[in-house]
């Protein structure tokens, strides 16, 4: 190699030198700026959930007829719960609402009739039966968007939207009364729970949304899992979806004319997807199969 060769190799070794020098300099500045950002981000979501703790502990020490707050009420059931090693929790009591429990929940019987989980038993008489009024068909009415009862009356036909079956206003209106039995405690830790057990994409859908997509690996059916709906089950014939039903479940209760749950949203979400996971079989058997028509299925 001659000399202008050597000298070229030189200035060309220390160019690249200055270069990566500068190179790491401008590399390791934008690091820290990426991690200030990140830092910063971090401390004004913190901040952020910890005003909007701060604003529901403040709301449910109000809420309740001025002697009792919800947060009062929560506290006792949870005592009492822990005394009785009851590790699911006791659905909590609202005003005006219906719960109905699970049977087979350890406490099932001792919390129906008194707390809204049955009514009140009438004893039928000879006078409460007429053989002239008999129901006479059932059709769902796409109409109405329920079922329609038709019977017969002393010989008069009469016919009504079947009572348990109606908009789906009335449900979601339903649910909103009776949001007041979760706290955002509660639901913050559960989507905590959720983000463990599934990828980031999934749980970034399920935050922006409140649904996202698995499928099982045993059937091959794909589950559409929704916070406060019945999940969708979607099978597959060739290049053609179809919705085969709606999964109803609540492991330990719900309140009546509504889509809400004893426990918290996000935590009846848990529930389906690990029952799934864990037996797909059971999970269908112990769910309600709505069709996709119905006003139950939220489609």
């Amino acid at each position: 190699m001659g000399k202008a060769a050597k000298r070229k190799e030189q200035m060309r070794s220390r160019q690249g030198s200055r270069e990566q020098r500068l190179w790491e300099r401008r590399g390791a500045q934008r690091s820290a700026d990426a991690m200030v950002a990140k830092l910063t981000l971090l401390d004004r979501s913190t901040s952020m959930w910890a005003e909007v703790l701060a604003a529901e502990a403040e709301y449910r020490g109000y809420v309740g007829d001025g002697k009792h707050s919800m947060a009062s009420v929560e506290r006792g059931i949870n005592l009492i719960a822990e005394e009785g090693c009851e590790w699911a929790g006791i659905p909590m009591p609202l005003d005006g609402e219906s719960l109905i429990i699970e049977p087979k929940y350890p406490f099932a019987k001792a919390l129906s009739g008194k707390i809204g989980g049955t009514p009140s038993v009438h004893v039928c008489r000879d006078s409460d039966i007429s053989e002239t009024t008999f129901l006479r068909n059932s059709f769902w009415s796409w109409h109405y968007r329920a079922t329609v009862d038709i019977w017969s009356d002393n010989g008069k036909i009469i016919w009504g939207v079947h009572k348990g079956t109606g908009r789906r206003s009335g449900f979601d209106l339903g649910t909103l009364g009776c949001a007041d039995a979760w706290s955002l405690d509660t639901e913050f830790r559960a989507m905590a729970t959720l983000r463990e057990l599934v990828n980031h994409r999934k749980w970034r859908q399920y935050f922006l949304t409140g649904t996202f997509i698995e499928t099982s690996k045993r059937s091959g059916v794909t589950y559409m899992f929704r916070r406060l709906k019945p999940t969708v089950a979607i099978g597959r014939k060739g290049e053609e979806l179809r919705v085969l039903c709606c999964l109803c479940l609540h492991p330990i209760a719900y309140y009546a004319e509504s889509r809400a749950g004893a426990m918290c949203p996000t935590d009846d979400v848990i529930a389906h997807l690990m029952l799934m996971r864990g037996d797909e079989a059971l999970y269908w058997k112990r769910s309600n199969q709505h069709p996709a028509y119905t006003v139950e299925a939220a489609l």
